[in-house]
């Protein structure tokens, strides 16, 4: 697996690299999976093909945060994810659900691939990234927590 340069803690960082190895390896079709910032950064990546994996990130957040607004706009509600079908694959994208939602996560897979179980596996690793972001979070506020209360003493 290829890291971006993005700087995250080591903790995050191992859960996010486990859970999208894991995802590329449920599923022999699957040509890549990309993490990225919902601004565009790429976070980390595993790709068995040809594709630039930081122009890939660069557009995901973009893409899901469209298909966002156009839920919105034609009443249908908030998009779930965004799934482009092309003739030589498929492009899976969704927003990492966590308290703070800073990812998005995509699976790009041979055309012949079954779109529900993208769906399902790409959900399910979304889910746990989106959990080892919300435990990190509360790390950091339990940390910030003690340090105000001994700052206090």
């Amino acid at each position: 697996m290829t890291q971006a340069s993005l700087n995250l803690p080591e903790a995050l960082r191992g859960a996010l690299d486990t859970a999208l190895r894991e995802l590329h390896q449920r599923i022999p079709a699957i040509m890549g999976c990309v993490v990225a910032t919902v601004d565009g950064r790429l976070v980390a990546h595993i790709i068995d093909n040809e594709a630039d994996p930081q122009r890939i990130a660069a557009m995901i957040g973009s893409m899901v945060a469209l298909g966002e607004s156009i839920g919105r706009e034609t009443r249908i509600d908030r998009s779930q994810y965004v799934v482009v079908n092309a003739s030589n694959g498929l492009l899976y994208a969704q927003r990492v659900p966590s308290r703070r939602e800073l990812f998005v996560v995509s699976t790009l897979a041979r055309p012949t691939t079954n779109l529900g179980l993208v769906l399902h596996e790409t959900r399910s690793a979304a889910e746990e990234i989106g959990q080892a972001v919300d435990g990190w979070l509360e790390q950091q506020q339990t940390r910030l927590a003690a340090a105000a209360s001994t700052a206090e003493a």
